[in-house]
């Protein structure tokens, strides 16, 4: 008798990865004291198009009901010649939508709002100090042109790894910006 197993991980893991482009958005608001805030979005909905596929997948269907969407990003700020990850406190954060955990990273979580079937994200960083920046989505991962989000699924179903193109990142990953 002859037993075969599976040595990929996401035939293990249960694991799907499925690519939509332009579900992330980065933008500088100026607030009342002329401040500058930046704003991170990610509303993904609940149903996407995959290439080369008629029907839409639905992400809450597929995951068997998971209702978050992580990912994660971190910032750099240049001083003198060198880039430095800039450590982010916790009451540097506005949350519109969404949840994220600072550090010297973000750890952000799309959530499933059922009436707009939409998992939803929108969150600030304020309180940054004037000059150069860079905001890359790479911190648990190597690309360079994609934010990279995986399902919270729950026992026996479907993760989705879920990687969504950003035009605005330059050739290395990063979107760069000025704090005035």
């Amino acid at each position: 008798m002859t037993v075969s197993c599976s040595n990929k991980d996401s035939e293990f893991y249960n694991d799907v990865f499925v690519n939509s482009p332009n579900l992330v958005s980065v933008e500088l608001v100026p607030d009342a004291m002329l401040k500058q805030t930046l704003y991170i979005n990610a509303n993904i909905p609940r149903y996407i198009t995959e290439a080369n596929q008629t029907n839409k997948l639905d992400i809450y269907k597929t995951t068997g009901g998971a209702t978050r969407l992580y990912f994660s990003y971190e910032l750099e700020k240049k001083i003198d010649a060198n880039w430095s990850i800039v450590g982010i406190a916790d009451n540097q954060l506005t949350t519109i939508n969404g949840e994220a955990f600072s550090g010297s990273f973000i750890y952000g979580s799309s959530i499933y709002n059922p009436a707009t079937k939409i998992y939803e994200y929108r969150v600030g960083i304020k309180s940054l100090a004037p000059g150069q920046y860079r905001l890359s989505f790479g911190y648990n991962s190597n690309s360079t042109t994609d934010v990279e989000f995986r399902s919270e699924s729950v026992g026996n179903n479907l993760f989705l790894n879920l990687n969504s193109t950003y035009s605005a990142l330059d050739g290395g990953g990063y979107y760069s910006f000025t704090i005035n």
